[in-house]
Order: C-alpha cells, then sequence, then structure tokens
C-alpha cells in the first residue's frame, strides 16, 4: 500500500539533513539509485509504507516522528528561548500551556496516523 501524503518526502529531507546524511548515503542504505532516492524527496513518487519504515529506521526515528515533524521546533528555537528564557523571568504558566498544547496536537496526530493506518490495513484484505 502506498502513501500518497504531499509533504512526506520533505519531511524526510528535512530529517536527513538534520542527521547530516546525503542523498547519497540513504540511497546505499535503501539499495536504490541516488536519483530514484531524489525522487522520494521531491514528492515525485508515492512511498511504501515499507519504505517508509526503512527510512524512518535508517534515520534513527519513527513514521510519526516523520509525518508530523514540525521544523519550526527546530530551526526556530532561538525565538523560543529568548521569548522564555532570554527575559529577566521565566512564565512557567506560558511554558506549561505550551507543553499541553504540544501533548494535545500529538494525541491528535497519534489518532490521525492510526485511521491512516487502519485504512491502509484494510484496504490491503
Amino acid at each position: 500500500m502506498a502513501i500518497s501524503l504531499d509533504r512526506v518526502g520533505e519531511q524526510i529531507k528535512k530529517f536527513r539533513e538534520l542527521r547530516n546524511y546525503t542523498q547519497e548515503y540513504m540511497a546505499s542504505k535503501l539499495e536504490m539509485s541516488t536519483a530514484g532516492y531524489g525522487k522520494i524527496e521531491r514528492n515525485e513518487v508515492e512511498i511504501t509504507l515499507q519504505k517508509l519504515q526503512k527510512i524512518a529506521d535508517i534515520l534513527n526515528t519513527t513514521i510519526q516522528d516523520i509525518l508530523g515533524f514540525e521544523d519550526s521546533f527546530v530551526f526556530n528555537n532561538r525565538e523560543v528561548y529568548h521569548s522564555y528564557i532570554g527575559s529577566n523571568f521565566v512564565n512557567s504558566q506560558e511554558i506549561k500551556d505550551l507543553y499541553e498544547k504540544r501533548l494535545a496536537d500529538k494525541d491528535q496526530e497519534i489518532a490521525r496516523l492510526q485511521k491512516l493506518l487502519e485504512m491502509c490495513l484494510q484496504s490491503k484484505i
């Protein structure tokens, strides 16, 4: 069963770059051509669940993390740092609220992915 999510390739690319892996490295681990791997990152081909799992394994992460990755939490940390810690005080309630929102977002993403997985499994039967 192929997964046709609009941004999965972009998400994979972000994870790969964070790990400092090259496309050549990923392609060799997946036993495919670099050009073929590049098509995955550019969303030019659909990716199977099995291939996505292999990619997640190589990147030492999970499918859920790849699909739910928000680069703003990685690349905008300086702003978060200055808004919460860079001031003279830390507003613990704001941090708690932000943390609880992230937990709620995580729960929503898990539910969405479970539905997606169920749909994949049902269509395979």
